[in-house]
Order: structure tokens, then C-alpha cells, then sequence
């Protein structure tokens, strides 16, 4: 049975999929605007597209019996390109308020079906995951809403439609080409790293 505890990236652990999907229902998987990015790119349609076709409420969408609105007859169909939350699985990813990140296990034991072991460390897993550039764009927006939630007082109002364009990372870097009068990058982590800079100077302002 996995531990309660936290873990750090040197933690023995291990975890080998059998591929059951219990992991692809009944899960919520909030997603932020890199990763609907990485999700429109798969689909070859543009991140507000993506956004109104596969989310709802900040969440991948689910089948009315609580399957992913992604998880297909031979598995997850945005497998290279799913969000940060099924990579990690079995595990989440913590950062308390000091700022440092540790590890834990996914509450319900029956969940997570494959095989756990301790043939590695946590850093082991994830970067097995490609869960790195996720990771990166989790913490650049993470760090940002902090900067945003100690700037903007308690009742500076960002009407709901404006603030779903602000979150939008195709508008907001083809916004800021645009005025700089220079090409938009194909690369997503260099979109995703102009839209942060767009997202501050807009709290700058």
C-alpha cells in the first residue's frame, strides 16, 4: 500500500501502467492556458477553439459517465501531449506556502492499478513522463495569479469574458507580435513564456 507521506524527488518509488484507464475517470484535470495550447496543437485548432470544445469550468470535459471527453478505445488520443496531472499519476505535485515542492501519493489507493515499486526515485518518474515543460508552465502561471492575486485589490473587477482573452494564449501573443511588429514563435514554450510577460504587463498597466 503507498505511504501517506510526502516525498522528495530522491524518494524511492516506481510505477509501471497496465493501462486500465481508472486514471482517465472521474477525475477532475484543471488545465492552464500552456496546456490547453499543447492540447489545441494536437487537435490542429486554435487554443479558444480548444478551450470551448474540451473544457469546462477551467476542467477537461468528461462523457456523461465520467470518462475523459480524450480517453479513446485504445487509451488517452492526446497521449504526447496530456496535461500535467495525468503525467504525474499516481502522484501529485504540492508547493506549500515557503515555496518548496514535495510529492504525495493519489488519495485513493484503488485509483491507481498498475505496479508500485521502488525501482527509481520520484525525479526518476517524472522525468520519464516528460512532465518538465509542464512543470515550467505550471509554476510561470502559478507564479504569476500569486503576483496578480497581491496587486489587484479586492475590488478591482476583470469581467469574466475579459479575463477568459487574457487567459487565451493565441489572442495574447498574437496581440503582442503584433504590436512589436515581429513574427509570432511556432515554439509553445516560448509562447507560453511571451504570454507571462504579456499577463505582467498587463498588471504593470
Amino acid at each position: 500500500m503507498p505511504s501517506d507521506d510526502p516525498m522528495g524527488p530522491d524518494t524511492r518509488f516506481s510505477y509501471r501502467c497496465t493501462r486500465c484507464n481508472s486514471c482517465c475517470v472521474d477525475k477532475r484535470i484543471q488545465v492552464n492556458p500552456y496546456e490547453i495550447a499543447r492540447l489545441a496543437r494536437n487537435r490542429g485548432v486554435s487554443t479558444a477553439a480548444a478551450r470551448d470544445a474540451f473544457t469546462l469550468d477551467g476542467a477537461l470535459r468528461q462523457h456523461d459517465d465520467g470518462r475523459c471527453i480524450f480517453l479513446g478505445e485504445q487509451g488517452c488520443t492526446v497521449h504526447p501531449d496530456r496535461p500535467l496531472v495525468c503525467r504525474l499519476f499516481p502522484l501529485g505535485r504540492v508547493i506549500d506556502a515557503a515555496g518548496k515542492v514535495h510529492f504525495l501519493h493519489y488519495p485513493d489507493p484503488h485509483a491507481a492499478r498498475g505496479e508500485f515499486g521502488e525501482a527509481g526515485v520520484v525525479a526518476d518518474y517524472v522525468e520519464a513522463q516528460g512532465a518538465g515543460p509542464f512543470i515550467v508552465a505550471a509554476d510561470a502561471y502559478f507564479g504569476f495569479f500569486c503576483r496578480a492575486n497581491q496587486r489587484l485589490s479586492a475590488d478591482t473587477a476583470i469581467a469574466p469574458d475579459q479575463a477568459r482573452d487574457l487567459l487565451d494564449i493565441d489572442s495574447e501573443v498574437a496581440s503582442a507580435c503584433a504590436e512589436r511588429g515581429v513574427a509570432e514563435p511556432d515554439d509553445l514554450d516560448a509562447r507560453m513564456r511571451l504570454h507571462i510577460e504579456r499577463l505582467d504587463a498587463m498588471l504593470e498597466s
